[in-house]
C-alpha cells in the first residue's frame, strides 16, 4: 500500500515525470555522441541530465519547504560550476591537437537541459534538445560539403628540437596566405633529439605546394619534409 501511495503522491509523481523527460532528452544527445565514438556517450549524458533535474527539483522543493531562507539558485549554480570538471575529462590533447571540445560543450548543454526540466520549463528543454541534436548531426557534414578538408595536405617536418621551428614554419605559411588547420608534434622515435611536426594546411595550387616544400626545407634546423594528402577530416569534436 505504501508503494501505491508513494507513486500517487504529487511530489513523487512530479519528480518521476521530470526524470522520465530528462531520460528521453538526454538519451537523444547521448546516442549521437555514442555513435561517433566520443569520450562521453549515452550513460554519461543520462547521468548528468537526470542528476541536474534532481538537483533543480530538490532546490525548488527546499525553497517551498523553507521559504525565503533557501536560495533556489544556489544548488543549480554549483552544478554548472562542477560540470566543468567532468567536461575537462573529455578533452584530450595529443601534441598540439585538442579533441573533445564539442563533447564537453554538449555536457554543459545537457546539464542546462536537465536544470530546465527540473524547473518545469519543458518547452525550452525540448526545443533546445532538438536544436542541439541538429547542430551535432548536421553541422559536420555541412562543413565537409562547404570545403573543410578539401585540398588539405599534411606537411610532415622533421627537425632538431629547437623552440623556433613551429613559429618559423607557421610564419612561412602565413606569408603565402596558406591557412594552417591543425598542428601536431611528437618526439621522433628514431632520434630523441629530433621532433616530428605535422602541419595540416589547405593548398590547392600545385606550384605553391612545391614552392612551400622548398622554402620549408631551407629553414634553419629542418632535416626532412614530406607532403601527403589528408585522408581523414581531423575531427576535433
Amino acid at each position: 500500500m505504501w508503494l501505491v501511495n508513494f507513486f500517487t503522491s504529487s511530489v513523487a509523481g512530479d519528480i518521476i515525470f521530470k526524470l522520465f523527460i530528462a531520460f528521453l532528452l538526454s538519451i537523444i544527445i547521448g546516442i549521437e555522441r555514442e555513435l561517433f565514438h566520443k569520450p562521453a556517450g549515452v550513460k554519461t549524458h543520462l547521468l548528468i541530465c537526470m542528476s541536474s533535474t534532481l538537483i533543480m527539483s530538490l532546490s525548488l522543493y527546499m525553497y517551498n519547504l523553507y521559504g525565503a531562507s533557501m536560495d533556489p539558485a544556489r544548488l543549480p549554480a554549483q552544478i554548472i560550476a562542477g560540470i566543468g570538471f567532468v567536461g575537462a575529462g573529455t578533452i584530450i590533447r595529443e601534441g598540439f591537437n585538442v579533441r573533445g571540445i564539442t563533447t564537453a560543450a554538449s555536457l554543459l548543454a545537457i546539464t542546462c537541459i536537465g536544470l530546465a526540466v527540473g524547473a518545469g520549463f519543458y518547452e525550452g528543454a525540448i526545443f533546445t534538445t532538438l536544436f542541439i541534436f541538429l547542430i551535432l548531426s548536421l553541422i559536420a557534414p555541412i562543413q565537409g560539403f562547404l570545403g573543410k578538408g578539401k585540398g588539405a595536405n599534411i606537411f610532415t617536418v622533421t627537425s632538431s628540437r629547437s623552440q623556433g621551428v613551429i613559429s618559423d614554419v607557421q610564419n612561412l605559411f602565413e606569408q603565402n596566405n596558406v591557412t594552417v588547420l591543425n598542428i601536431e608534434q611528437q618526439v621522433s622515435t628514431s632520434n630523441s633529439n629530433d621532433s616530428i611536426t605535422r602541419f595540416l594546411v589547405k593548398i590547392n595550387d600545385t606550384k605553391l605546394k612545391e614552392k612551400l616544400l622548398t622554402d620549408v626545407c631551407n629553414l634553419p634546423n629542418i632535416k626532412e619534409v614530406h607532403i601527403s594528402r589528408d585522408s581523414h577530416g581531423h575531427d576535433v569534436e
